[in-house]
């Protein structure tokens, strides 16, 4: 009778694995997972990183310090690494801090202690693609939740490496298929235009709400060069945060903060500002309301024009309209 505490059930078929200790220094850091695809995909993108390189830039991660202090006190792990081979497929940041507690040692007994690390073996056999349903099942619905450029990644190597659609991939990390689309899109966009993220996660936060706000995506397919300006604004450390992006179609639209922002080396938010002072809708409703009506009578259309020709009571709210126009023009002298 198979032990159930020592399965893994993946799409309903059942994984054997084997629980034992593993020598810290037969282990290697799983290049494929997200968190580690992620710091190499940021810190090494030209390839020819080393063990000593990522176990470097795990222990950077405040996270990885943290977890560093919880094992220390708790004198062991709670939930044990998942190996197959000697690829550590989850929990590199474990096994980042176990070397870290045995460089640390200070007896050899403390030494012996850490130099050995409990892990859930899954045979060779067991597919990628299984791997990752694994991984994506743990850190989206119950383990730490990945970063959000790690989550990213994820989503994306299930829609480019196993063919989910954006649908399957929805109910998998439990978010909404809109979202699943964007993030796709969002990390592709910054693998081709070879943005690197930072400690902060705020270049895919920015990138991403660029790619999901409405008015940018008029801009991308009305205007796909000044689409691709935007999103080399955020390589070039444009952006502070990714909010701001709601207010970058304003400076869009108006062509002295344009250049000021794309090509004079502006910042944002003077950018905004210039773009405010010259369009007053821009921050007051009172105004904003006035712009839109504007627009609304010059793009009328003409069967709304005959409509109202032959309709007394709808042309009776456009006079009365007309009064309170002329009025108002007279009251803050526009017209005698």
């Amino acid at each position: 009778m198979v032990n159930e505490n020592n399965v893994i059930i993946v799409d309903g078929n059942i994984i054997t694995t084997e629980i034992k200790e593993m020598n810290i220094f037969d282990l290697k850091y799983w290049h494929e997972n997200p968190r580690i695809d992620s710091i190499i995909k940021q810190k090494f993108p030209t390839g020819g990183v080393t063990e000593d390189n990522l176990e470097q830039e795990l222990w950077a991660l405040d996270s990885v310090k943290d977890l560093y202090q919880d094992i220390k006190q708790n004198k062991g792990l709670i939930d044990e690494i998942l190996v197959k081979g000697n690829q550590v497929l989850e929990g590199n940041s474990r096994l980042c801090a176990y070397k870290q507690l045995h460089k640390k040692a200070t007896t050899d007994d403390e030494k012996e202690k850490w130099a050995k690390i409990r892990a859930r073996i899954i045979s060779d056999n067991i597919s990628d693609e299984a791997i990752f349903t694994i991984l994506g099942t743990w850190h989206i619905k119950g383990k730490a939740e990945w970063r959000k450029f790690e989550k990213a990644a994820y989503i994306y190597r299930l829609h480019k490496d196993y063919g989910k659609n954006p649908k399957q991939i929805a109910i998998m990390v439990k978010q909404s298929e809109t979202d699943v689309r964007n993030i796709i899109e969002t990390y592709k966009t910054m693998i081709e235009k070879g943005i690197t993220e930072t400690k902060e996660q705020k270049k895919f936060s920015t990138v991403f709400e660029i790619i999901k706000n409405p008015e940018m995506k008029k801009v991308k397919k009305e205007n796909p060069l000044l689409f691709d300006k935007c999103i080399e604004a955020v390589k070039d450390d444009k952006f502070e945060r990714g909010e701001q992006v709601r207010d970058l179609p304003k400076i869009i639209q108006d062509k002295k903060a344009k250049k000021a922002f794309f090509e004079a080396g502006e910042s944002f938010q003077d950018a905004l500002d210039i773009a405010k002072s010259r369009h007053p809708e821009f921050e007051d409703s009172f105004y904003n309301q006035i712009k839109k009506t504007t627009t609304i009578l010059q793009d009328c259309s003409v069967e709304r024009i005959e409509e109202i020709k032959i309709d007394g009571h709808k042309k009776h709210i456009v006079e009365n309209f007309y009064k309170e126009v002329k009025n108002f023009c007279k009251k803050v002298g526009i017209i005698n």
